[in-house]
């Protein structure tokens, strides 16, 4: 059994190699050859734990992860992970892997397949509204699907504002990054947005003239009563595009608009249909809602498992 940390993790493929892992990924999802059992969450006040399973045809994989908030406050990330990846023929542990990293990894290229799928080609501008780990890994995977020229980012943790520019910077020299001073700017000036906050209450303004014609990505809402997406946005979009099912149940942003009669069920597509073509908005505002999925941690881990395994011919 090896051991794989985040450095192994991020060198392990290129940007368009994860994304296309986790297409592969909702392809399983969707002809059901990959298993997914129910996740066990426990809350625990406001912090969260969670142990999520995924057994597919020659591997399997079970992620443990903590979320605490108040994490970042001390300097430390909100969320640790671990996951065990196993041969799916006789059960043999193969990896533990840094959950972290490949959670951070994975998720990042969820959305960079709603990017790559639903914003414009010429797109050249990007808004980052969160600016701890998952917003970073979010601004790496969006800047490798289209050429961003100008990128924005807010957070009102100004220490976190300033880290995330200059280490991005040291990736992306030839773009324009810089901090906003509020949200309503950020959008003002951002083609694609990528809301990834702990926040429970909408994030991105009201107006619609701060949402419209935009393509809208949000990650962080992953609990019922958390929400980063105001009421307004769902009278601008044709279909609301979501990674997995149980986000539908999960989410309050998926939950919300669909109790409140926001927009209607039958608008809500998973969005491996908009990557077969069933589906195609026509919209020029558009919303691809993840929540993740543990089969994304399953080929995630497969991806970097073969990687480590033939850079270091175990």
């Amino acid at each position: 059994m090896i051991f794989i940390d985040e450095f192994q993790i991020a060198v392990a493929a290129t940007y368009d190699k994860w994304i296309i892992a986790m297409e592969e990924a909702l392809a399983a999802i969707t002809d059901g050859s990959v298993k997914v059992p129910k996740r066990i969450h426990i809350d625990l006040g406001k912090d969260t734990l969670l142990l999520m399973p995924a057994i597919g045809k020659d591997y399997f994989a079970t992620k443990l992860v903590t979320f605490f908030p108040h994490n970042s406050w001390e300097n430390k990330p909100s969320i640790y992970g671990t996951l065990i990846l196993n041969d799916r023929k006789t059960g043999e542990p193969l990896a533990v892997i840094d959950g972290s990293k490949l959670t951070a990894m994975r998720t990042a290229a969820v959305s960079g397949i709603g990017i790559k799928y639903m914003s414009d080609e010429k797109a050249s501008s990007l808004g980052i509204i969160g600016a701890g780990i998952q917003g970073f890994h979010q601004a790496l995977f969006a800047c490798s699907q289209r050429e961003i020229s100008k990128l924005y980012v807010y957070d009102n943790r100004r220490e976190l504002t300033g880290r995330f520019c200059s280490e991005l910077r040291k990736i992306y020299p030839r773009i324009k990054i810089a901090p906003s001073s509020d949200i309503k700017e950020l959008c003002e000036k951002s083609e694609i947005i990528i809301t990834a906050t702990n926040s429970f209450s909408p994030v991105l303004p009201s107006e619609k003239a701060y949402l419209e014609g935009k393509t809208i990505i949000a990650i962080g809402s992953y609990k019922k009563e958390m929400r980063e997406l105001p009421d307004e946005l769902f009278s601008l979009v044709d279909y609301v595009f979501f990674d997995t099912e149980h986000g539908l149940s999960e989410s309050g942003d998926l939950i919300y608009p669909l109790n409140n009669a926001l927009i209607r069920a039958d608008k809500f597509y998973p969005v491996h249909d908009l990557i077969t073509g069933k589906v195609k908005p026509k919209s020029s505002t558009r919303l691809f809602k993840t929540v993740g999925f543990a089969a994304f941690d399953l080929y995630a881990a497969i991806l970097v498992y073969n990687a480590s395994v033939v850079a270091n011919q175990y």
